[in-house]
């Protein structure tokens, strides 16, 4: 008999608006209302929903000032200086400080909602500078004369020098009090990341932002909460850090890449408008929303019922768009060597000739002591397992070698050989359970690692040397290759009993950078390819059925090692042929948020 719930089905939650990623980890970015007129190196004061921008450069030096409602701009009274380069702070779009200008300006107005009043002049002329407060205290901070250091306060009627920076710069940014503040970037004679805090007394320099720029602005209340927003960097940036005492940490991007622009508001609502995006000023703003104590929450797996959009909404993990990143440098040079590990968690060792081995934490390449050196240095041998247990097995020694090692997170012993001597094999598996597949003669042979000896399995379907690979003993994944003057595409799956052909690569190639913990996440990247090369910057995913090409590595290259323990979202490439020490850390940002569903 048909059940109930059959019939009719089951219930789920209504709600007016999306939950929301809780705190500022989970804040987005919306498009606001566009400025009547877009500008450059503007004042602005304000929260998200009562913001005052004033003055800047359209071209020349302006006087027009705009009031921001929360949804809409509107002129309003124009300052008694046009000026560019000057700055601003306030907290509502009914009362407003603005101060200095480029070059050399010392005046100051204030805003009192229907007009401005020139009132006592900053000691030093300058512009460029940054500015944090409310209008009866508030700090002016750095700016050009060429770089300043100097700081002055504001007590609602006059400005007074106070301590100094310790890095002089201009065009930076800050948020926070006149007795809680953090200054951050800028420029010197070059972009700077430098970032420091003010206790009302002193200023300290603590951690510097995770990407240098200039022109960037600030958001927040304290030297312990606050948002650095967009800058020049090196190009255009969208980037938004968030500062929490201690560190920052890259949060959600806006939507357009910019500088130049104005800041104002929180770390939980936050505004940017107007600004220049490398061809042409802009007139749009965006919104920064993080949840508040009010809000409903996401919690993965949730289903509801969006009553303002009539839609049936799904809370998920979504990936966004992953991108390669120069890492750490590696000690010595290596092309044709081995690695273990995943992406933030990597040993290297080899190529031929060289018995060092190398570590790397996710920033920093630390070349071990001797007591770790391989017992053979080798090249071109199969490797697989995590960064305190692993295996390097295989390679070439000058000659073929069927040597096995284990890697036990400080010392190399060696074990049981192969039982054919081998090199360009591939390797996947992790503990007592490890596959070496292809290589040279025969190149069809696979054997398995069961913790103690090898034994032969099923042979792979084509035979082929230097090949990628990644997955487990039960879930491995072998594809590419070559053999003589033919490069393959082929991708072959492991199901701990057969080998069965799957989804080609879109490029066929050798000796890329591979890896991944499973089958159904994993990666190859750069390599050598048969036409247009010989070598490669092409990178791609696999999801357990089909190849998907992703963003290039920065430079075409070879012979680099990736991770056996890395996965489609969390790679590396390190060093590689040409002979570098360089490395690339592939990363794809991951977040909680809500999809709508398809319930045809």
């Amino acid at each position: 008999m048909t059940d109930y719930k059959t019939i009719k089905g089951f219930s789920i939650q209504s709600v007016a608006t999306d939950p929301k990623v809780t705190g500022v980890a989970g804040a987005t970015w919306a498009s606001g209302g566009n400025v009547n007129t877009a500008r450059v190196f503007f004042g602005s004061a304000g929260s998200q929903t009562s913001t005052v921008i004033f003055g800047g450069n359209t071209g020349d030096a302006v006087d027009v000032v705009e009031s921001y409602n929360g949804s809409s701009w509107t002129e309003i009274a124009d300052l008694n200086t046009g000026r560019n380069g000057l700055a601003g702070f306030g907290v509502l779009n009914t009362s407003a400080l603005a101060f200095g200008a480029h070059p050399d300006v010392a005046v100051t107005e204030l805003w009192n909602g229907s007009a401005w009043t020139e009132v006592n002049d900053l000691n030093e002329g300058r512009g460029y500078q940054a500015g944090v407060g409310i209008v009866t205290a508030g700090l002016s901070i750095a700016g050009d004369v060429p770089n300043a250091a100097v700081v002055e306060s504001w007590n609602g009627t006059s400005w007074t020098e106070i301590a100094d920076l310790n890095t002089a710069r201009r065009q930076l940014g800050a948020a926070g009090t006149s007795t809680s503040a953090i200054a951050f970037g800028g420029y010197t004679n070059a972009h700077v990341s430098v970032a420091e805090t003010w206790d009302g007394s002193s200023w300290t320099e603590v951690g510097d932002l995770n990407v240098v720029r200039q022109d960037v602005r600030g958001a927040g209340g304290t030297n312990t909460d606050a948002l650095a927003l967009a800058g020049l960097g090196p190009g255009y940036l969208a980037l938004t850090e968030h500062w929490d005492g201690s560190s920052w940490t890259e949060i959600a991007d806006m939507a357009t890449a910019r500088a130049q622009g104005g800041g104002s508001g929180t770390t939980t609502a936050g505004l940017y408008s107007s600004g220049y995006a490398g061809t042409a000023n802009l007139v749009n703003t965006e919104e920064f929303t993080a949840a508040g104590v009010t809000d409903a929450i996401v919690n993965e797996g949730d289903v509801y019922f969006n009553t303002a959009t009539n839609l049936i909404r799904l809370t998920k993990k979504i990936f966004g768009t992953g991108t390669w990143a120069s890492g750490g440098t590696m000690n010595t040079a290596n092309a044709g060597g081995q690695s273990l590990g995943g992406r933030d968690d990597n040993i290297s060792c080899g190529p031929q000739g060289q018995v060092s081995t190398e570590q790397y934490n996710g920033t920093a390449w630390t070349a071990l002591s001797s007591p770790s050196n391989m017992g053979e240095g080798r090249g071109e041998a199969g490797s697989a397992g995590t960064s305190t247990s692993g295996l390097v097995f295989g390679g070439y020694e000058p000659n073929t070698t069927a040597i096995t090692e284990l890697w036990n997170g400080s010392t190399w012993t060696e074990l049981a050989n192969l039982s054919s001597a081998r090199n360009e094999n591939a390797g996947f598996g992790f503990g007592s359970s490890i596959f070496c597949a292809g290589g040279s003669s025969p190149r069809v042979l696979v054997e398995e690692w069961n913790g103690s000896s090898w034994s032969e399995k099923a042979e792979i379907n084509t035979g082929r040397g230097n090949l990628g690979s990644a997955g487990t003993g039960a879930d491995g994944l072998i594809f590419g290759g070559r053999v003589g003057t033919t490069w393959y595409a082929q991708t072959e799956s492991w199901d701990g009993t057969s080998w069965t052909e799957t989804g080609d690569l879109g490029t066929a190639r050798n000796y890329g950078a591979a890896g991944g913990a499973t089958s159904s996440s994993s990666m190859y990247a750069g390599g050598n390819i048969p036409s247009g090369g010989p070598q490669t910057a092409n990178t791609e995913t696999f999801n357990g059925t089909s190849w998907t090409e992703v963003n290039n590595l920065s430079a075409a290259k070879t012979s680099g090692k990736g991770a056996p323990n890395g996965s489609a979202n969390s790679m590396i490439f390190a060093g590689g042929a040409p002979s570098n020490t360089a490395t690339e850390e592939w990363n794809v940002p991951i977040s909680i948020g809500n999809i709508s569903v398809d319930v045809d």
